[in-house]
């Protein structure tokens, strides 16, 4: 049997599960150790913590939410915080709670990802349900019953931006 000499270091990923881009980002220690404590708490590494940031953020400032935000929203409504991919996809779309980039609504394989993405917000059931987790203590005023209530968005910079300009 021959001996096949590997090379040092991490296998390639397939092109489809690789990143496409390297932004490099310069942070002082007061901001790398920040982003490094927050990573550490969320149980992600800082690369993984950072996209996911950077996602939220930006969807945030374009389209006011982020996708599973509206998700959640929807879900929240349900009486058994459960509906089907095409479900919150056209409950999304007669609501308008969320537009992509290109200004058409969320597909059904879109928001099937996005529950996918975020397995501590969402379950995927067996029966093709996206199901939101949640525990008996958060429950909601639309949940419990006070339908006049309606979250309002707050214009302005979100506090954890200001502190980060602050310390600057």
């Amino acid at each position: 049997m021959k001996n096949i000499k590997r090379k040092a270091g991490r296998p390639k990923l397939p092109k489809r599960e690789s990143k496409r881009k390297i932004v490099p980002v310069r942070l002082d220690a007061g901001d790398l150790s920040l982003a490094m404590n927050a990573a550490s708490a969320s149980k992600q590494d800082l690369s993984g913590w950072i996209r996911d940031m950077l996602r939220t953020m930006a969807e945030r400032q374009l389209f006011r939410r982020t996708l599973h935000e509206a998700m959640e929203i929807v879900l929240r409504e349900r009486p058994d915080f459960s509906a089907t991919s095409s479900d919150l996809s056209e409950a999304i779309r007669q609501r308008a709670l969320y537009t992509r980039k290109d200004g058409k609504y969320p597909k059904a394989q879109q928001i099937n990802a996005r529950a996918r993405k975020y397995p501590e917000i969402f379950l995927l059931t067996e029966a093709g349900l996206i199901r939101l987790k949640t525990s008996p203590r958060e429950v909601s005023p639309t949940e419990s019953g006070d339908l006049d209530f309606h979250p309002i968005e707050i214009p302005g910079e979100p506090l954890s931006a200001t502190i980060l300009r602050e310390r600057r």
